[in-house]
């Protein structure tokens, strides 16, 4: 497999085909270059351009004027395009190939496994003659981004790229690391789930951050989650104090703390009637 397959390089157009054109990189290889992989370019023979090159659908080498978010040799952000249990996640670089973000790759509980649309921080890797997104550690970071001064005490988005016992780290889009210890955690989180994280201190070579929120402003979200799912279903929750945490956590994505204090507020206000096994809106 050529050394190239996942960098970008200066290749030579040769000639133009019915289809799009052949290029080369040192005059003995040559390469193909779809019509549709020219970013709507019209090349000229003898032009130089920087392409990337890659596997297409039928696994032969191919170009692409098409700049994807990460290399070989450089870390970025792709985004989750599809999901196979059996195989991994397919994750869009910004070409019109995915790539497969290996299940060896995710976590075991597929719970923690990333969802459509969430992002995940990686370097392109070559497996069995085909490129595959495998994700960045700390120090692959650290070794491509410096930390930037981010604002303490202010909300920055990021996303998680790493779950831990004590907490969970996560990437800001400048590619700043906060570590966020469980007990400033709003819930449980999957990989590559988009968050907003409150800066609480600057390390030496990441931040602390919480994603937790005053008191009185979750529960009032909790709130309105627990109303909006009463109107929902008929005025009842089937689910009570005495129901079990995962219970909780599956129907309404809060801890269990958070929905009986939740369910406090909404009583105090007379807006429910607490049964021993149903919830009822008033």
């Amino acid at each position: 497999m050529n050394e190239f397959l996942g960098t970008i390089q200066k290749y030579n157009v040769l000639r133009e085909t019915d289809l799009g054109y052949v290029l080369t990189y040192d005059g003995t290889e040559e390469f193909f270059l779809h019509r549709n992989e020219t970013n709507f370019q019209k090349l000229k023979v003898g032009q130089v351009v920087e392409a990337f090159l890659y596997t297409d659908k039928k696994s032969r080498l191919a170009l692409t004027l098409a700049r994807p978010s990460c290399t070989l040799t450089k870390l970025g952000f792709a985004r989750v395009q599809d999901i196979n249990p059996s195989l991994g996640a397919f994750m869009n670089i910004g070409t019109s190939k995915d790539v497969l973000l290996s299940k060896d790759d995710l976590p075991l509980d597929t719970a923690d496994w990333p969802q459509c649309g969430d992002m995940i921080v990686g370097h392109l890797r070559v497996k069995a003659d085909r490129l595959v997104l495998k994700p960045s550690s700390k120090d692959d970071i650290l070794n491509e981004h410096k930390p930037t001064e981010l604002p303490i005490n202010e909300k920055v988005k990021a996303y998680v790229y790493r779950i831990t016992k004590d907490g969970v780290n996560l990437i800001t889009e400048t590619f700043d690391i906060v570590f966020v210890f469980y007990a400033n955690l709003r819930k449980k989180y999957r990989l590559g789930e988009p968050v907003l994280v409150k800066l609480l201190t600057k390390n030496k070579d990441d931040y602390t951050g919480t994603l937790t929120e005053p008191k009185e402003i979750l529960i009032r979200s909790d709130r309105d989650t627990l109303l909006e799912y009463l109107k929902a279903h008929q005025g009842i929750i089937a689910i009570t104090e005495k129901s079990s945490s995962d219970a909780i956590m599956h129907v309404f994505k809060m801890s269990k703390k958070a929905f009986k204090a939740a369910l406090g507020s909404l009583y105090k206000d007379r807006l429910i009637e607490i049964h021993d096994d149903k919830i009822i809106l008033l």
